[in-house]
């Protein structure tokens, strides 16, 4: 099934590249499938140099970091030293905004995008940052950080106030500044606490936020070796498919933007949260904090969606769904699970705006029709 519908996807929708792949327990343990088309660099099509894409190629995840993020902050609430209903006032005494209402966020506000923050106006991925302390300068001292104004109070916010379920604007910034609060509480950098916390115990071995390390992403502004990753990919006005300028990187935004992984990785990630919260194997977090993790705090304007924290949840063919999509230049990424079947689903693709979020719905329609007439193929 899986290879007929990549095939279809990539007719359909002119893509330089798709990977994606499902897993989902029927009784007997998980069976897992992957497939992938395309190419990591189209301007080597046709050349000796020709790389086609396969399985455990890297991709950029863009905000599917976020329930990295997420999943970090509840690691320390479950450890006592965060609380969901803390200020972060408290939580970063040093930390300051010109707008004063900024005083009464609380850490769920921001994991809900109910804060009244604003967004992220340039990531400056032209200039990327690799010290260690990119994400605290950008946090304490970037205007853009400091000196937005809030779009309400926070106060008024849905979720645990019970106010306008309206409330909500996505905030990239918010997510930096959890990181932060990630690596003061911890003591550790937010990208070796996610390595330590999540990565390692899901079995993720080819899945990092610190980009910086890979050598095909040191090497690329040089000489263009692509070894394991794809590269990104934008489409002109006249519909050619080329090479991005930039590949979207800096430390700076690590907690909102950076994590790089392959599409196995990815299902073994979605294999540990579905094992955590049915407590089987609670290796990620525990599974009664998932009752508020996966609560339903605001609602997405555009969309109806459901927010919870980092999550966001959705129903399809009468299923409840929890994920994140992931859109940055030149990458689009779409990570679901269910936890009523135990099943993952994970689309990703090299080029800006390709409809990755569509053929993951079209990918769960085609999984569940599948596993209700019992067939299907392991790969």
């Amino acid at each position: 099934m899986i290879d007929k519908f990549i095939d279809e996807m990539m007719d359909i929708n002119d893509l330089p590249g798709l990977v994606l792949g499902y897993c989902i327990d029927g009784g007997s343990g998980y069976k897992q499938h992957v497939a992938a088309r395309g190419f990591l660099d189209v301007s080597l099509k046709g050349s000796e140099n020709e790389m086609r894409l396969k399985p455990d190629n890297v991709f950029h995840c863009a905000s599917v970091s976020k329930v990295i993020t997420a999943t970090c902050i509840m690691k320390l609430v479950e450890e006592g030293r965060l609380n969901v209903y803390d200020r972060l006032s408290d939580v970063l005494p040093s930390f300051h905004m010109s707008d004063e209402r900024w005083g009464e966020i609380r850490l769920w506000n921001m994991l809900t995008h109910t804060s009244g923050m604003g967004d992220v106006d340039d990531y400056h991925w032209d200039r990327p940052e690799t010290g260690d302390d990119a994400l605290r300068r950008y946090v304490y001292e970037s205007p853009e950080v400091k000196d937005t104004p809030m779009l309400w109070d926070p106060q008024t916010a849905p979720g645990f106030y019970g106010g306008d379920e309206n409330l909500f604007r996505y905030s990239n910034i918010a997510y930096e500044i959890l990181g932060e609060v990630v690596e003061e509480c911890s003591g550790m950098s937010f990208e070796d606490f996610a390595e330590e916390k999540v990565f390692r115990p899901a079995g993720m071995e080819c899945t990092t936020m610190k980009t910086f390390e890979r050598k095909e992403w040191a090497d690329r502004t040089e000489n263009m070796k692509h070894g394991d990753m794809a590269f990104p990919h934008e489409k002109k006005e006249n519909r050619d498919i080329c090479p991005a300028e930039y590949y979207p990187y800096t430390r700076s935004h690590a907690p909102s933007s950076t994590l790089t992984s392959t599409v196995g990785d990815l299902l073994k990630l979605g294999r540990a949260f579905l094992d955590s919260a049915s407590g089987r194997d609670e290796r990620i977090l525990h599974r009664e904090t998932f009752d508020t993790v996966w609560r339903d705090y605001a609602t997405v304007p555009n969309n109806g969606e459901k927010m919870g924290l980092g999550w966001f949840m959705r129903k399809q063919k009468g299923y409840t769904l929890m994920g994140h999509e992931g859109t940055d230049d030149g990458f689009r990424a779409s990570f679901w699970i269910c936890p009523e079947l135990q099943a993952v689903t994970v689309v990703l693709s090299n080029l800006s705006g390709a409809p990755v979020k569509k053929i993951n719905r079209k990918l769960f329609d085609r999984i569940t029709d599948t596993s209700s007439q019992g067939g299907g193929e392991d790969r």
